[in-house]
């Protein structure tokens, strides 16, 4: 089982899941990466050119392009294990490697969904989305999500099936009043109780 699995509550299923786009790894990991080439290469090109009994110039720049290639790996982990969540109930972002980090919102409490694209972002197929919510914290900024069209149609689509559910969850408390007009109807039929009492009965149900 996923860490993302773990996290679905009962009846609870996933709609799709996002990632930052391609490009913003790209721009994130390029540098160290490159550091670490020519790290290496200089590396190469130091311990041709010294004697071979004292290389420690060589290996002292092996062990800082080791430093550069560990931070060009973890940006990558970093990168691939952040994900963007929408479940049939809430929107989920997931970020960290060895140590976890989970922010979320209720679909229930999203009130609008702005998406902007640069540019570049519609040459590329990125964007930003922001998630308006009537609390204070939860997850408000979206980054450089890959394909924001498809995020927040998947978004909205989920919001208003939620609020249809939550429509027919109460139909059946006009149901239950109806019932009860009509149990106070025959009870002052049958002279049970008083018109008087009838209405005072039927305004206390129609005040709730």
């Amino acid at each position: 089982m996923s860490y993302l699995d773990k996290l679905l509550g009962q009846d609870e299923s996933i709609l799709l899941v996002a990632h930052r786009h391609i490009s913003f790894l790209i721009v994130h990991m390029l540098p160290t990466a490159l550091v670490t080439i020519l790290l290496w290469v200089g590396a190469g090109l130091v311990q041709s050119r010294v004697d071979r009994l004292e290389p420690w110039l060589a290996l002292a720049i092996i062990g800082v392009s080791i430093v550069t290639l560990t931070m060009t790996v973890s940006r990558f982990l970093t990168w691939q294990r952040e994900e963007y969540v929408i479940t049939n109930y809430r929107i989920l972002q997931i970020e960290g490697v060895f140590t976890k980090r989970t922010l979320d919102s209720a679909l229930e409490k999203v009130n609008d969904v702005l998406m902007t694209q640069s540019v570049l972002g519609r040459l590329f197929g990125y964007g930003n989305i922001d998630i308006l919510t009537g609390a204070e914290r939860g997850i408000n900024n979206l980054t450089g999500i890959s394909d924001p069209f498809e995020f927040k149609r998947t978004l909205m689509n989920a919001k208003m099936q939620l609020s249809d559910i939550g429509e027919g969850d109460r139909r059946p408390v006009v149901s239950d009043h109806a019932r009860l007009v009509t149990a106070l109807t025959d009870l002052r039929a049958a002279g049970v109780i008083s018109p008087e009492e009838f209405e005072e009965q039927h305004q206390r149900l129609v005040q709730e």
